[in-house]
């Protein structure tokens, strides 16, 4: 009878352990993970600070140098844990095939949440398929196609104003195209543009509020009264404030004006709570679609400016196929290079230089296992740079993109954009505009840009450096 009753504690001991761990901290459950199958801790960790000290010194460098740890390198940000997947083919397994063990959280994502709330990007698993189901016809094929005119007035009235010899900062001139886009194309409602604007002017702030945000530890400390946790409810206060009476406007109209966020209301005004869900679909889109496009807009500049050759055979693309006219929305197809262009620059310049997921549960690989709970990250920058799968991975060589050239392997280790399931719900709008904004510039404006050193200090994108520019006109091919 005694021997039953300690094999009875026994298995109630056992239980209740079990009971204990999930409720244990990231780094407690690290620890009572089974030590031979632990992905490589990377040595250099702080007291207390982990590995904070080398991603604020030189974070892509840091990012960058994980992959002689192992496919699986686990540091950390104070004392949570991340492993850091450093294989294309196991970041893959992150975000496609494996993806429903690893749902959206980690340092990024709660970054995200402390000002886009609960929107397409930042939402649980559990809610994005009916999330995405919401969204996915304002960003069919055919409605996208509508918004390509007011893409090219956008960038005309902006480039139009521009004289041969003019020295500018060429982030500041592109900002101002495509918040313009954003008041035509996602927002266009009348009386709204000043409005849309001040939401585009706080974009840059944001994203280096939310990367500091999602870089503090624990749930206290984003609580207290900091500078940096001040800066972020007041960007939070104003971006909300001045999206309310927006979607207030839509929302009496019934969302009739012809622009994506029309559809957005539609989709959502019978769902629980609409204009808080209204409100984070709109600061997601506004500020997913403001900077990402425009930092990936200045690094393909910068890099065509430092090209000279691949920005001629380029231009010599432009010439042939508009002749000196507005590009269209059913020219795109007809610019294979200038996509090539594109491809390249955001494999060089990723919008998106980190990516966290939460393992929702244990995650075992023959690389080695992950248990649940604990963060994964996923860098483009350095994923990008294997010399494995791009040779000579820090030139700028288009012609890698080429369809006949361009392999399998390659394109399935581009995370530019995401991929699997999370993968950008508007990736085909922003290439599309992309394509149209370069090459009404092109075709009309030659750019100088002094080549120089310049160090690039990511926020929560890959922010491109001020890039001052002296403009010339091109002149203008004859129509044939």
């Amino acid at each position: 009878m005694r021997a039953r009753s300690a094999s009875h504690r026994r298995r109630e001991s056992g239980s209740t352990s079990v009971r204990d761990r999930e409720r244990r901290s990231p780094a407690a459950r690290f620890a009572m993970h089974r030590p031979d199958t632990h992905p490589v801790a990377v040595p250099g960790a702080w007291p207390l600070l982990g590995h904070l000290p080398q991603m604020a010194r030189a974070p892509l460098a840091f990012f960058q140098g994980l992959e002689r740890h192992g496919p699986l390198a686990q540091i950390r940000i104070w004392s949570r844990p991340m492993v850091v997947v450093t294989r294309p083919d196991l970041a893959r397994r992150v975000l496609v095939t494996g993806s429903r063990a690893f749902d959206k959280g980690g340092p990024v994502i709660e970054g995200l949440r402390t000002l886009l709330g609960n929107g397409l990007v930042t939402c649980p698993a559990h809610e994005h398929t009916r999330q995405r189901h919401l969204m996915q016809p304002a960003f069919h094929p055919l409605r996208l196609a509508r918004y390509s005119p007011a893409v090219s007035t956008s960038v005309a009235d902006v480039v139009g104003s521009w004289r041969p010899g003019q020295a500018m900062d060429l982030d500041r001139e592109i900002g101002q195209v495509v918040s313009l886009i954003v008041s035509r194309t996602l927002v266009a409602a009348p009386g709204t543009t000043n409005t849309t604007k001040q939401i585009c002017d706080l974009v840059p702030e944001a994203t280096v509020v939310m990367y500091r945000q999602g870089l503090m530890p624990g749930r206290l400390l984003p609580r207290l009264p900091l500078s940096i946790n001040r800066r972020c409810a007041k960007v939070r206060t104003e971006g909300r404030d001045l999206i309310a009476p927006v979607l207030a406007r839509y929302r009496a109209g019934h969302g009739t004006y012809a622009d994506l966020l029309s559809d957005v209301v539609r989709a959502y005004e019978n769902e629980p709570d609409p204009d808080l869900a209204m409100a984070d679909q709109a600061m997601t889109i506004v500020g997913a679609a403001l900077e990402t496009t425009a930092s990936s807009l200045v690094w393909t500049l910068r890099l065509l400016a430092e090209h000279p050759r691949v920005l001629a055979r380029l231009t010599t693309e432009l010439d042939e196929v508009l002749a000196g006219r507005q590009a269209t929305h059913d020219d795109i197809a007809r610019l294979p290079y200038l996509q090539q262009v594109l491809t390249e620059s955001m494999r060089l310049y990723p919008p998106v230089w980190l990516m966290t997921r939460t393992t929702t549960s244990e995650v075992r690989w023959a690389e080695g296992s992950i248990p649940a709970g604990t963060d994964v990250g996923i860098s483009p920058w350095a994923l990008h740079r294997d010399p494995g799968i791009f040779p000579s991975p820090e030139a700028f060589a288009p012609d890698r993109w080429a369809p006949e050239r361009a392999t399998s392997t390659q394109r399935e280790a581009f995370f530019a954009l995401g991929a699997g399931r999370r993968k950008c719900i508007g990736d085909t709008f922003a290439m599309n505009a992309a394509v149209i904004i370069l090459s009404t510039i092109l075709t009309r404006w030659h750019l100088h840009h002094q080549r120089s050193q310049f160090r690039i200090q990511p926020r929560m994108l890959l922010t491109p450096p001020r890039t001052p520019v002296t403009v010339q006109a091109r002149a203008l091919p004859e129509a044939a």
